[in-house]
């Protein structure tokens, strides 16, 4: 057992095979009652030595069956709106200044923990001597209902993972950790949360003289979107209320019953709501106005949508035609040009021509591709510290069909391939651990020095050189410019 004293009162966490970890931190009050769509508040202070060896209550959450649901990321035990606690693994709580690694999990910004297994900090901890963090935040309507008649701004989410920075900020000096280098990492609605964080006045990203809440950032699948207009968000807002009676019901109405509800409204996400979200936020990324300077590393696995394409059983069978109609909603009548186009790229780079393979190209690069590019670029308006990756490596399940789908990369990075739950996607052949440990090793070095290259990867220049990619298969390969063509047919469609 290892005890360690915070601002709040002292902590007991546990030590295992030379890690020291510690689970279910309050970050912030528990978001109950008058503070349910409220910005966080501070936590309580305690007496005597709190135990920290359980993870706390996962955010309120529905359940997602299948591998979409295994990959994307669930709950891994009980729910509770009282879910603003994070965990600390360090190599010890001493005076080491070790860099820290702070995670902001996926899962669509409605699923998701800090507790999941494949995000087990020991061993980046262990393999990179780092302080690895992981936050839990409010899900889906909890999180995100602009809603003025509460005081709800509709990121109280993002609000959430800055309180958590903060008490990085104040806190992890005590365990172990250098407050004055903070790397933010996340992964699908992480990732782009992460980048409205780099946005956003309260997130306090600021470089200069280390003011900032943190001071690198690793987008993994998610970079720049656009926040939800405030009109919209509140027209969703007022359907939610009104099935309560009213707003002024929403703060006694049952969470399981909101929970219940909001699965009704579609996606949750950041609204532009003129104070928390002021502006376009490509706009002020591309200003540098927070992130001057800041090195991003940013990238996305080569097939995401496969994840969810090849168990859609509306697209099972897709043949051209069908194709070229479904491409109609990206690209309207030069559907046919783009189906070409995408055609002749993929038999130039080896890649399946099929058009359900087709078709999830176009989805991964409307979702996550284009807007990794455009968020790579707009930084690069200030900023040359600037990396970019593809995750290449190809899933043994469901017979290959899923490739290197979205979340695949999680494992790898790391470290818990191994897991039973995570085997079946990753495979157990020797190119599993030796992938795993090349891109822990990279993720470990950008965040000790701001620059992913290390001894066992090609040499991996800035994406400004040629828009280097880093491509990590079973053996990882700098690509420039992958698949040209396609990018050069977006820029018609997309604002880069």
């Amino acid at each position: 057992m290892t005890v360690v004293e915070t601002s709040y009162g002292r902590l007991r966490g546990a030590t295992a095979d030379g890690i020291c970890v510690f689970k279910g931190i309050p970050f912030a009050a528990p978001p109950l009652g008058d503070l349910r769509w409220r910005p966080p508040q501070p936590p309580a202070s305690w007496a005597g030595v709190r135990d920290a060896l359980a993870f706390g209550p996962c955010a309120m959450q529905s359940r997602v069956p299948g591998d979409v649901g295994e990959l994307i990321g669930i709950a891994t035990h009980e729910t509770s709106e009282d879910c603003l606690y994070l965990n600390v693994w360090t190599p010890a709580a001493d005076a080491g200044k070790r860099p820290v690694m702070v995670w902001i999990h996926g899962g669509g910004n409605t699923l998701g923990a800090g507790s999941q297994p494949r995000v087990n900090g020991e061993h980046l901890a262990r393999r990179g001597d780092v302080v690895v963090v992981t936050v839990n935040y409010r899900l889906g309507a909890f999180g995100f209902l602009h809603a003025p008649e509460l005081g709800a701004s509709g990121n109280e989410a993002l609000l959430d993972q800055a309180a958590a920075l903060r008490w990085v900020r104040q806190e992890i000096g005590a365990f172990g950790g250098d407050a004055d280098n903070v790397t933010l990492f996340g992964q699908s609605a992480g990732g782009f949360d992460i980048v409205q964080l780099m946005a956003m006045p309260s997130a306090g990203a600021v470089t200069h003289h280390h003011a900032g809440l943190f001071h690198k950032a690793v987008p993994m699948s998610g970079s720049l979107t656009q926040p939800t207009p405030a009109s919209a968000a509140h027209e969703k807002a007022t359907a939610l209320a009104g099935t309560f009676g009213g707003f002024d019901k929403l703060r006694s109405a049952a969470a399981e019953a909101i929970l219940a509800e909001q699965a009704k409204l579609g996606r949750w996400g950041p609204t532009q709501d003129g104070e928390i979200i002021a502006a376009d936020p490509a706009e002020v990324l591309q200003s540098g106005r927070f992130t001057a300077g800041m090195p991003l590393l940013i990238g996305h696995t080569r097939d995401e949508s496969t994840l969810f394409t090849i168990f859609d059983k509306r697209l099972a069978n897709m043949d051209r035609a069908r194709l070229i109609e479904q491409a109609a909603d990206i690209f309207g009548k030069y559907a046919e040009d783009a189906v070409n186009c995408y055609e002749e790229n993929h038999a130039g780079h080896g890649l399946s021509r099929q058009p359900l393979a087709i078709w999830s190209a176009m989805a991964t690069d409307r979702m996550f591709r284009m807007p990794a590019i455009r968020t790579a670029m707009r930084h690069f308006a200030h900023t040359r510290d600037i990396w970019m990756y593809r995750f290449d490596y190809e899933s043994p399940a469901h017979d290959g069909r899923l490739g290197a789908c979205h979340s695949l990369d999680i494992p790898f990075v790391w470290g818990t391939h191994e897991l039973p739950d995570m085997q079946r996607f990753c495979g157990t052949d020797d190119a599993v651990p030796r992938l795993s440990e090349k891109m822990m090793a990279s993720w470990l070095a950008f965040a000790r020095h701001g620059d992913p290259n290390i001894e066992a990867l090609p040499h991996w220049p800035r994406y400004g050189d040629g828009r280097a990619t880093m491509l990590f298969s079973e053996d990882p390969w700098m690509c420039f410019d992958p698949l040209e063509n396609v990018r050069e047919f977006w820029r018609a469609w997309y604002d880069f």
